[in-house]
């Protein structure tokens, strides 16, 4: 799934895919490493949400959120379940949370190992997923901590 990088959600890692940035812009990025194939992280949003800090190599760099809608990137597994595609993934792992956080994934039958079947994902509110047969939605923000990588056949 190629979605813009703004959509990328904290401790994200994707790949870099192309961009609409404009040409001066688009030059200065170029300078510091990103440029197609490169990978990305989402590091840190501010309180407010913009500008972001984005990790390539080792070169921080913050963007605005009119920027980070502009560049494409494809999410590299374990990625957040609020950015993948329809499908089957295993839950491999949580991010961050609080005791709420905790309460809500075992009350929803969440856990580390899980197969989990993604029905639909709209890329904002909630996604339709299937687990152990019970169909249900989880919101975006709770979908952001659970990272989850592609079923082996």
């Amino acid at each position: 799934m190629i979605i813009a990088l703004r959509n990328c959600p904290e401790n994200t890692k994707c790949t870099l895919v192309d961009s609409e940035i404009p040409e001066s812009l688009k030059n200065r990025l170029m300078g510091m490493g990103w440029i197609p194939g490169k990978t990305i992280q989402v590091v840190r949003r501010a309180p407010m949400g913009d500008p972001t800090i984005y990790l390539v190599d080792s070169t921080k760099i913050f963007l605005r959120e009119e920027e980070s809608r502009l560049i494409r990137v494809k999410p590299i597994y374990p990625a957040p379940l609020s950015v993948v595609e329809k499908g089957t993934y295993e839950i491999v792992k949580f991010f961050g949370g609080g005791p709420r956080f905790v309460e809500r994934i075992k009350v929803n039958g969440l856990a580390i190992g899980k197969r989990i079947h993604v029905l639909d994902n709209v890329l904002k509110g909630k996604l339709t997923v299937e687990i152990d047969g019970h169909i249900f939605r989880i919101g975006r923000r709770l979908s952001e901590k659970i990272f989850v990588g592609p079923v082996n056949a």
